[in-house]
């Protein structure tokens, strides 16, 4: 018994039989719409976009009943014509140097060519084609309005080509700027995931580099906050814990996003190998400034802050390299700047940097911090600055490391009206309880 399917079908030969003995040329109408709907669907489907074109160029040769169709892409930068073709019922691609001869002309001025007869027959030797006899070339204009490339169709076997030809092979070029744009919107769509990716694992390493936690020292409580303006930043920090005292460093690396980030993990690499069995501050920041010397351009560098706190004496011995003076807040409110120190590291091979020391005293608070932290502006294009800065610290003299933490960038971003930052932004805040 004949299935629903199958007599629908038979049903519907019949009818195309019979269409096509009372008009020819619509049933000849029909099937080229019907072509041109595969095709469509062709471009919506998950084929590569070579298996795409040698579809649609066999096509052309089977609606214009033609021996060959070219497809032309011109490459400016490197003065080529790429033909596209059907060879054996493969692809074929084949680039020769740009000339005056029919496919340019039609990419250079967007004319329509048709060549009924060509009086003198020549033959495209590289491209494998007989003699042209007849020819017809059109645009390909892209989703922009400019004209991407060619479509030639060549030697019609029965007649010229006409009209009707025409529009086919202009319908058909359509199709195959649709085809490139999708393949290139597919392409970005892909590097765009690569390089997310990328950059959630370039964030991730970074991370690692910084300090999963804050150390743990007896009377004093440790606050510390990192904020790339990217994905990733050339702000550094990172605390060493040593014999009855701890070690830190806040680092800014010239320049942002991932250039920033390298110098930074080539920082962290050199500060992990020197810092052990390194006692003074100058003699361990002299190293460090010559290894950033030596291995980084010449116009990189990084302002560079190290300090040694003992725990029993709590003496702070510090050398400060080109950074922001951190400023020690006193119980009383009385703010004092760290300066000493010299030349940022990495500008000159040799240099003799000062070391300096003061004492913690119960209820002392040391603020470390990038340029980032001053230099978010409003609005207007003001900046924070470093004056706002000592009132909120005026202001909160006795705050533990992390409420002063939290108040601090609470109001950074009220005054900033945003949660995105144009500079990397660390910051380290050491408290001696009282």
């Amino acid at each position: 018994m004949m299935s629903t399917t199958a007599r629908n079908a038979a049903i519907a030969t019949t009818s195309v039989d019979r269409l096509a003995m009372r008009n020819p040329s619509g049933i000849a109408m029909a099937r080229q719409m019907g072509a041109f709907l595969n095709l469509t669907r062709l471009l919506n489907s998950r084929h590569r976009l070579e298996q795409q074109l040698a579809v649609i160029l066999g096509e052309s040769n089977r609606i214009l009943d033609t021996e060959h169709t070219f497809f032309y892409l011109r490459n400016a930068h490197q003065q080529e014509l790429w033909a596209h073709f059907l060879s054996h019922g493969r692809m074929r691609q084949v680039r020769q140097p740009l000339e005056e001869g029919l496919p340019e002309h039609v990419i250079d001025t967007g004319r329509i060519v048709n060549l009924p007869e060509v009086s003198t027959p020549t033959s495209p030797q590289r491209l494998g084609a007989s003699p042209i006899r007849n020819t017809l070339a059109v645009p390909i204009v892209n989703r922009s309005g400019g004209i991407s490339g060619a479509l030639q169709a060549v030697n019609k076997r029965r007649g010229a080509f006409d009209q009707k030809d025409t529009d086919c092979l202009l319908l058909l070029a359509d199709l195959i700027a649709l085809a490139i744009q999708n393949a290139l919107r597919d392409e970005a769509v892909a590097e765009s995931r690569r390089l997310e990716q990328e950059i959630s694992r370039a964030v991730e390493i970074q991370r690692q580099l910084l300090p999963s936690r804050t150390p743990q020292i007896p009377g004093y409580g440790i606050f510390a906050f990192n904020q790339p303006s990217k994905y990733v930043g050339g702000d550094y920090y990172d605390f060493f814990p040593r014999d009855n005292a701890t070690a830190f460093v806040l680092a800014d690396v010239a320049g942002k996003g991932v250039p920033a980030a390298l110098l930074t993990a080539n920082l962290h690499a050199s500060l992990h190998a020197c810092a052990e069995g390194t006692e003074s501050c100058t003699a361990l920041v002299g190293r460090i400034n010559r290894h950033f010397h030596r291995h980084t351009a010449s116009d990189m560098f990084a302002t560079f802050f190290w300090g040694t706190l003992d725990h029993r004496t709590h003496r702070f011995r510090y050398v400060n390299a080109g950074h922001l003076p951190p400023l020690l807040v006193r119980r009383d409110g009385r703010i004092e700047k760290l300066r000493s120190g010299g030349l940022p590291i990495g500008i000159m091979a040799e240099f003799e940097y000062a070391e300096a020391e003061t004492r913690l005293l119960p209820g002392d608070t040391l603020l470390v911090f990038s340029d980032g932290i001053t230099e978010v502006c409003n609005g207007d294009g003001e900046m924070f600055g470093k004056r706002e800065l000592r009132r909120l610290l005026e202001a909160h003299p006795r705050l533990a490391p992390r409420e002063l933490g939290k108040v601090l960038l609470q109001r950074l971003r009220k005054f900033s009206g945003t949660r995105t930052w144009p500079d990397d932004m660390t910051l380290m805040i050491v408290h001696r309880e009282a």
